[in-house]
C-alpha cells in the first residue's frame, strides 16, 4: 500500500463557525478522523490559515518540507483553501519542477465538519490519484477533476467545482476508474526561493500606472491578445529603461496573448522589450516571474527562465 504525507495548511476544509464567520481551527488529524483512505497516511500541520493570508513565504516552507521528506513517501497531499490554491499550485510547480511523485492540492467549498460537505469526496479523490502508479507532478484534484497546477484558475466563489483548467484540458477524472491523459518525462528539480518584487497591474481604460518602487517585474494585465495603451507607452518604456521587466498578460481567461496580432501590440514591442504570458494563467505567470527573478541576475537570464517549459 502506498505511503502518503498529508500536509494541512487550513482553508475552508478546516473551518469551524465562529461569531465572526468561518475560520480555520480544525487540525489535519481531526480532519482525517473516520476517513477511510486507501493508503498509509501520515499527517503534519504546517499552517492553520485562511488561504487569503497565504504568501510566497508559506509556499516556500511547504516546498522545503516536501523536499525534506521526498524520499520517505510515495506522494504528498496538501489541504489548502481554494481562494489562493491556484497561486499555491503554480508556485509549487516552479519550486518543485517535474516532480516524479504526485503533489496534490485539494480542499473543499464546505467545511469537513459541515453537513453535506464536499471535503470527504475531494480528499478521497486526492488520495486515489496520489496512490496511482501513473500519477506525478503538481496537481489540483477537486470535484473529480485532475488539473495541472500550472493551469488552474478559481472561476466561481460558490460552486462545488470552482476551478477551471485554462487553455489546457483537464489531465483526467476521478470516477470508478481514473482517466489519465499524460505520461511522466523529465527530471525532478528543487528550488527554494520566490522573489517578492513582482507587481500585477490590471488596466482599466484611461487609468494611469502606479507601480511600487521595489518592482523588478511588472505584469500588465491588458485587454484581448495584449498591448499597451498609447497614453501609457511612455511610462512603460521608462520603467523598462530603469530595468523593470515588463510582461503583458490578458484579462481574458482563455485564448492567451499574442502581441504580433494587432498594431497596438507590435508597436509597443518596438518601443520597449516586452515578454508575454502567452497561454499561461495569471497565477502561473506571477509564480513563474517570482521564481525567475529569484534565480536570475539580468534580463536575458530572467527571460530564459521565464520562457522555460
Amino acid at each position: 500500500m502506498k505511503k502518503l504525507l498529508i500536509l494541512g495548511t487550513g482553508g475552508t476544509i478546516a473551518c469551524a463557525k465562529t461569531e465572526f464567520g468561518f475560520a480555520p481551527s480544525v487540525s489535519i488529524n481531526e480532519l482525517l478522523k473516520g476517513q477511510e483512505l486507501p493508503a498509509v497516511i501520515h499527517s503534519e500541520q504546517l499552517f492553520e490559515l485562511d488561504s487569503t493570508n497565504m504568501t510566497p513565504r508559506h509556499w516556500e516552507k511547504l516546498a522545503r518540507r516536501i523536499r525534506e521528506r521526498y524520499d520517505e513517501f510515495d506522494g504528498f497531499i496538501v489541504t489548502h483553501g481554494t481562494d489562493t490554491m491556484a497561486y499555491a499550485a503554480a508556485s509549487l510547480s516552479c519550486l518543485i519542477r517535474n516532480s516524479r511523485k504526485p503533489i496534490v492540492f485539494t480542499g473543499s467549498m464546505k467545511p469537513m465538519l459541515s453537513e453535506n460537505s464536499d471535503a470527504p469526496k475531494n480528499l478521497l479523490g486526492a488520495v486515489r490519484y496520489a496512490t496511482d502508479d501513473r500519477a506525478f507532478g503538481v496537481r489540483i484534484v477537486f470535484c473529480g477533476e485532475i488539473i495541472d497546477g500550472r493551469c488552474a484558475h478559481k472561476q466561481n466563489s460558490a460552486a462545488l467545482d470552482p476551478f477551471a483548467s485554462v487553455n489546457n484540458d483537464e489531465l483526467g477524472y476521478i470516477e470508478d476508474n481514473i482517466t489519465f491523459c499524460e505520461e511522466y518525462s523529465g527530471e525532478t528539480r528543487f528550488y527554494e526561493r520566490l522573489s517578492d518584487d513582482v507587481f500585477l497591474a490590471k488596466l482599466i481604460p484611461g487609468q494611469r500606472l502606479y507601480v511600487p518602487e521595489n518592482t523588478r517585474a511588472l505584469i500588465l494585465e491588458s485587454y484581448g491578445t495584449g498591448g499597451v495603451p498609447d497614453h501609457l507607452l511612455g511610462e512603460v518604456a521608462e520603467l523598462a529603461g530603469k530595468g523593470v521587466y515588463v510582461i503583458i498578460a490578458t484579462q481574458c481567461a482563455y485564448g492567451g496573448t499574442n502581441l504580433s496580432e494587432y498594431e497596438v501590440g507590435q508597436y509597443a514591442s518596438k518601443v520597449c522589450p516586452l515578454l508575454e504570458t502567452g497561454k499561461m494563467t495569471v497565477e502561473y505567470a506571477v509564480a513563474k516571474a517570482r521564481w525567475a527573478l529569484a534565480y536570475s541576475d539580468n534580463y536575458e537570464e530572467f527571460k530564459r527562465l521565464y520562457n522555460a517549459e
